[in-house]
């Protein structure tokens, strides 16, 4: 088996949903990762983000000049593990090597088009497979060198180079035919096929300097130290100082190509608690967080803070065993749709998330442009679930649980027992489906549990747990029977006609046909019921009134998507 590909090129996967296990942002507090080395650096000593070589950093004459605290300080209960592009597999650590490195191309998050970055204009050949990059002029790392397509090229061959156990691996793998340096402002992308998801997924990917990271063998880079004690990128912010479980620093580069950012600093802050980060936004020391949607209904009113709740691309679901080694209870499509016909989502809505969600009605998450209604729809409706069940053999017994042939219609529910939110929905589910005598068994368990039950053994009846879809809204790495073995079709749910629409989706890039495809491909999947949708929370933000800055969205967010624009009113 490959190695997977665990929040890349399609999506970021959190089995916590991330959803925030003991008020931690970004999910369980653990999520994949290619390698646990990156993350293990620990003591509380400060480390500085010294350039390789001398810098030569160029002044530009006209610098804003810093407002009373000159620093923007984000909060987050979560440390990132590592900046380095090559290897960020969290959302927590994707986002912040963000402000560090740049990509070929970006996501702009009023339309959901590809916009400019590292690169000023493409040429795709006729085909679709053959990408022609003409890279910005006068680009220059953090340390002076200049920017030029032998990084590139660098970049992608080192994450297509199993030794170097990048998350990014299969997914390039499978897509990505040969990278090429023209000239030193020209580099080009030969795909396999024709794929319309690779700019905004692998073309999103951080650049890093092939001049500094050359030296080191491919098997070595992931416990290097770039990317966690130094970083040199050519984004808006340089890394100056990571002091473990307290702060990272960035301070801003005066040479960045869309202009010198308007604050001087931008820190993270990693907080111990809830209570901890509302305590510094009442104190004026931290100036906006994400937060567990579920519990944005326990912070209290706070002046000059605001809570903006966003559609975001998570969806939380439950799903299901199909591989009958394993499990037949669900083999039937009428037990699957009893369980879903069972379930009062829009009370769940209100008793776990508090209004900060939406049902989940399709599998398109709300913020992306691939969103849209469904033709399926499953309302409340237990008489009609109960229905389903007697209709496919299962009959309630004395002891108020169905039985069938002398089997008991009982399963196991996995979920990650350290999140408050999971555990709760959890223990709802187990509710809801004992009113139609379903007997649910909570095994909750640690996040490397969870995850090994998920990614490797497969092991389990029905698992709980979250998406985060990528900025595309191509779903094969969950749905397509190609992820069974090597993706996170983790029930081995197999469908040709949804197989065959997901390909075609990816085959054209005419929007129109592709969102023609996926509304499809949703209608099949909510027809089958592989996995039941439940929810899509908010993406929370307690935001200060300090910070100004661009219409905050999901995608803004995740992309640090103009952060070089946001500043501290005086």
């Amino acid at each position: 088996m490959k190695r997977h590909d665990w929040q890349g090129a399609i999506l970021l996967v959190v089995i916590a949903a991330l959803l925030l296990a003991g008020c931690q942002r970004g999910g369980s507090g653990s999520t994949p990762a290619p390698n646990d080395a990156p993350g293990q650096a620990s003591g509380a000593a400060p480390v500085t983000g010294q350039a390789a070589g001398p810098a030569q950093t160029v002044v530009p004459t006209q610098v804003p000049q810093p407002t009373q605290r000159s620093s923007i300080v984000e909060a987050g209960l979560e440390e990132p593990r590592t900046l380095n592009p090559l290897f960020v597999a969290d959302p927590v650590s994707e986002e912040l090597s963000r402000l560090v490195f740049d990509s070929l191309v970006t996501v702009d998050p009023a339309t959901g088009e590809i916009a400019p970055a590292l690169t000023d204009s493409w040429d795709v050949s006729d085909d679709g497979v053959r990408y022609t990059f003409h890279l910005r002029d006068g680009v220059r790392w953090h340390d002076g060198q200049p920017f030029t397509a032998r990084d590139v090229e660098f970049t992608y061959r080192t994450m297509l180079d199993v030794n170097a156990r990048s998350p990014r691996y299969s997914r390039l793998a499978e897509r990505v035919k040969v990278v090429s340096v023209v000239d030193p402002r020209t580099v080009v992308i030969e795909l396999i096929r024709p794929d319309a998801s690779f700019l905004p997924t692998l073309a999103t990917l951080g650049i890093v300097p092939e001049h500094v990271l050359a030296g080191v063998q491919p098997e070595q880079l992931i416990t290097d130290p770039f990317g966690l004690s130094s970083a040199v990128g050519t984004g808006p912010f340089m890394l100056k100082q990571w002091v473990r479980g307290e702060q990272i620093v960035f301070e801003r580069n005066p040479q960045y190509y869309r202009g010198t950012p308007q604050v001087a600093q931008y820190t993270y802050k990693v907080v111990g608690s809830m209570d901890e980060l509302i305590a510094g936004l009442q104190d004026g020391l931290i100036d906006w967080a994400v937060v567990d949607a579920a519990q944005a209904g326990a912070v209290p009113a706070i002046d000059g803070v605001s809570v903006q709740s966003l559609p975001g691309f998570e969806l939380v679901m439950v799903v299901l065993q199909l591989d009958s080694s394993k499990s037949e209870l669900f083999l039937d499509p009428r037990v699957r749709q009893a369980l879903m016909l069972a379930l009062d989502r829009q009370r769940m809505i209100d008793e776990i998330w508090h209004g900060q969600a939406e049902v989940a009605r399709g599998t398109q998450p709300p913020a992306s442009w691939a969103a849209g209604p469904a033709g399926v729809e499953y309302s409340y409706d237990p008489e009609q679930a109960a229905r389903l069940l007697d209709e496919s053999g299962w009959q309630v017994g004395p002891d108020g649980i169905r039985h069938r042939e002398g089997q008991r219609l009982s399963f196991r529910l996995v979920a990650t027992g350290a999140d408050p939110t999971r555990r709760a929905l959890a223990t709802w589910l187990q509710r809801q489906w004992a009113e139609i005598g379903i007997e649910v068994q909570l095994e909750l368990e640690q996040w490397s549990d969870v995850r090994r039950r998920a990614t490797e053994t497969r092991d389990f009846d029905v698992l709980l747990l979250g998406v985060r879809w990528d900025l595309d809204p191509d779903q094969s790495t969950v749905w397509s029977s190609d992820s069974i073995f090597d993706g996170l079709n983790m029930g081995h749910y197999t469908n040709a006609e949804l197989d065959a629409l997901l390909a075609q989706a990816v085959a054209t890039t005419n929007r129109e046909e592709r969102l023609a495809h996926y509304r499809q491909a949703q209608e099949i999947v909510l027809k089958d019921l592989p996995a039941l949708p439940l929810s899509f929370p908010k993406v929370t933000v307690l935001w200060s009134d300090r910070i100004e800055a661009p219409p905050l969205t999901a995608t803004a967010l995740r992309l640090r998507y103009g952060v070089e624009q946001w500043r501290l009113r005086l």
